[in-house]
Order: structure tokens, then C-alpha cells, then sequence
């Protein structure tokens, strides 16, 4: 009895404030990667703990595919090259991707519960953001005792991710002329900051969200849209040109020069594809393959860890069983999402169009930059999946019946 009585306890807490954990994520990662990997331990631990009794508000065919993808990732365990290194990267797969079911359960314990994520979203994105911008007189004016590499030393990567929410919330809460101000400001920072840090992943990221956003969120034509991220990308370069060209690669392939190489992997990966075409080279086993992750830059040898592509990561590591799982998870997400989509009112459009956008930078960014077992995919991109998934599955115009909703 008093254990039940605790779990309780634990599990309500959870589902009240713990669950927005996720919101911190962002942030702590100015602090390294142990505070990171602290918190994130406890948001899965503390919420795994309390799905139990919450589990008949999971969504049934988002959860059996989020399942088979563990199996599907299990299953390339016992052949992969490194079997401790492989069940090492799914244990941390798991830990991150937990936020696709914690999300689901989280939004539909109260009808206040979306716009509390938003909002508190939000509020840490620009505290990143603040931070980030803070921390530059550190780098840049030499006070880290290193000279200034913004490759290395900014932390671009949760922008992109980030925006759709800061934006949202000025969009939703502010009143008068004065937000359209303020969310040119918040966009011209990130964009700055994105080019400054010279990451042509994140900036793509961020296009393709502030698009969506547009799109979706404030109602523009998607011409305009379009117009918008052409123009951001047009000012990204501007702003920098050289990191966008690598005179020492072949200047007969610009995409290779483009892509910083990157394209140079993915050819390499297509000729010297896995031995176990369906099962992969092990999750997390993908840096065995050093002759297909190394390629020349005029006369330096240059080896990385993996694709820069998290289809073509999911694919090498996974197989095509696993890249499929991936795809069917993300697939079932997005269509059952476009079939209800006019059926939402007009509130929760703006509400799935913030996530929608936020998931949609980070798939951007990952086809030049990270993999899918990232934190950055993993963790925020499965939140973003398990969010859409709510809006989903919600009846036309029930969110709106709360009082808390603008």
C-alpha cells in the first residue's frame, strides 16, 4: 500500500511538473554534457517510472511502430561489430526517444497542457538563446585562452529546433505591431548567430522551419514563404561566404563543396553498402567504417564518425528494416496529422504548426549534420513526433475547451 501510494505520488509529480523537463534540455547543454546527460537521465528514468499507469493514453499505432523500431535496433545487436558498443547506443537511444510516449501521455492529462509546453518552451529557447549570445565576448575576444574557431566553439544546433517556439509564443501572447518587431529581432539574432557560427546544417534547419512557421503558424502564402527562407539562406551566405566553399574539392561536383563533403560520404557509403543489407552494421557501429567515413580536402585526410545524414546513418547502422521503421514512425505521424489537419480548429493549428515546424528544422538540420540517434533528433525530434502525434489524434475543437486557452 505504501509503495503504491508513492508510486502515485511520483507518477502525479511527473505528469505535473517533471514531464517539462524536456524544456531544460536545451539550456543545460551550455553546461556540458554531463549537466545534459543528468537531466535527460531523469526526465527518462522519473518518466518511464511513471508511464505505467498512464500507458491507455498512449496512442496505439504510434507506439507499436515506436516498438518495433526498438526490436527492429535489438534485433542488430548480436551481429553487429561491436555488440557492447551497439546495446550501449540503443540504451541511450531509448533513454532519449522515451519523449515520443512521455509527450503523448503529458499533453493529454489536461487540455492547459499544450500551450504550458509552448509557453515553457519558450521561455528556456530564449534563454539559450541568451546565453549563447552571452558566452560570444568569451570566444571571441580570446577569454577561453584559445583563438576564436566558430566552427568548434559555438553551439548552433538547438537553434533551428528553438525558434518555431520563441516565435510562437510572441505571436500568440503579444498584441499590436510591436510583435512583428520582436520576432524580426528574435529571427535576425538566431540567423546571425547561425552564420557567425558557420553552420550550414542549422541554417538550413532554421529555414525550413521559419517557412513552415509562416506557412502554417501566421498564415502566409507559401510563396512567400518560400521567398522568406530563400532570402535567409541568400543572407546566411552573405554573411559567410567561405564556409560555404571548399576550393580544395573537386569544382566540377559544387554540391561536394556545398555540403563540406558530405555528399562525398554518402556516394562513398552507396558503393561499399553493409554486409548485412537488412540488419546493418549495429546501432552506434556506424565509425567502424573508417574507409567510407574518410575523404581528401586538398592535402589533409579528413575522417569523421559518421554520414552527416541521419537516413543514410539509420540506414549503414540499422539496415534497410531499421531505416524503414524509422520512416514508417515518422511517416504515420505526419500523414494522420495532414488527414485531420482541417478538421483542427483554427488554435490547434497554430499549436501543431509550432511543433510541426520545430520537428521539421531538426529533420532538416539532420540530413547535413547529426544522426538519428542524437540527442538533438532522438530526444527533441521524438518529442516533436509524440506532440504532432496529440494533435493527431485530437477531436475537432476539444482542446479549445479549456479556459487557460487563448
Amino acid at each position: 500500500m505504501l509503495l503504491a501510494t508513492l508510486h502515485h505520488r511520483i507518477q502525479d509529480a511527473f505528469f505535473r511538473q517533471g514531464w517539462l523537463l524536456l524544456a531544460v534540455l536545451p539550456l543545460t547543454q551550455l553546461g556540458g554534457r554531463a549537466l545534459f546527460n543528468g537531466v535527460a537521465g531523469l526526465y527518462a528514468v522519473w518518466g518511464l517510472f511513471s508511464l505505467w499507469g498512464r500507458r491507455d493514453r498512449l496512442d496505439r499505432l504510434t507506439t507499436l511502430l515506436y516498438l518495433a523500431l526498438l526490436s527492429v535496433f535489438l534485433l542488430g545487436i548480436p551481429g553487429a561489430i561491436d555488440p557492447r558498443e551497439a546495446f550501449r547506443s540503443w540504451a541511450a537511444f531509448l533513454m532519449h526517444s522515451l519523449s515520443l510516449l512521455l509527450m503523448q501521455v503529458a499533453l493529454r492529462e489536461s487540455p492547459a497542457h499544450p500551450d504550458r509546453l509552448l509557453k515553457v518552451m519558450a521561455l528556456f529557447g530564449g534563454m539559450t538563446l541568451a546565453g549563447l549570445v552571452a558566452l560570444l565576448p568569451y570566444y571571441g575576444l580570446g577569454w577561453s585562452g584559445q583563438p576564436f574557431d566558430p566552427s568548434s566553439q559555438l553551439r548552433e544546433d538547438n537553434l533551428p529546433f528553438l525558434l518555431p517556439f520563441m516565435l510562437g509564443w510572441v505571436w500568440r501572447q503579444g498584441d499590436g505591431r510591436w510583435r512583428y518587431g520582436a520576432m524580426v529581432g528574435i529571427t535576425a539574432i538566431t540567423l546571425g548567430y547561425v552564420a557567425l557560427a558557420e553552420g550550414r546544417a542549422a541554417l538550413l534547419g532554421l529555414i525550413a522551419g521559419l517557412a513552415v512557421f509562416c506557412w502554417l503558424v501566421l498564415g502566409w502564402r507559401l510563396r512567400w514563404s518560400v521567398l522568406l527562407a530563400a532570402l535567409a539562406l541568400a543572407f546566411g551566405i552573405l554573411v559567410n561566404t567561405a564556409p560555404f566553399q571548399k576550393s580544395e574539392l573537386d569544382p566540377s561536383r559544387p554540391l561536394d563543396a556545398f555540403t563540406a563533403g558530405r555528399t562525398i560520404l554518402w556516394r562513398q557509403a552507396l558503393q561499399h553498402p553493409p554486409e548485412r543489407a537488412w540488419l546493418g552494421v549495429g546501432i552506434g557501429n556506424g565509425f567502424h567504417a573508417r574507409e567510407v567515413l574518410s575523404f581528401r580536402i586538398g592535402n589533409d585526410q579528413v575522417q569523421v564518425k559518421h554520414l552527416h545524414n541521419f537516413l543514410m546513418d539509420a540506414w549503414y547502422e540499422a539496415g534497410l528494416l531499421g531505416l524503414g521503421a524509422l520512416l514508417a514512425l515518422i511517416g504515420a505521424v505526419l500523414g494522420r496529422l495532414a488527414r485531420v489537419w482541417r478538421r483542427l480548429s483554427a488554435e490547434d493549428r497554430q499549436r501543431a504548426g509550432i511543433l510541426l515546424a520545430a520537428a521539421l528544422a531538426i529533420m532538416t538540420a539532420g540530413l547535413l549534420s547529426f544522426g538519428y540517434t542524437s540527442r538533438y533528433f532522438a530526444c527533441y525530434g521524438f518529442a516533436c513526433l509524440g506532440g504532432l502525434s496529440y494533435f493527431a489524434m485530437l477531436p475537432s475543437g476539444a482542446a479549445d475547451k479549456s479556459p487557460d486557452r487563448r
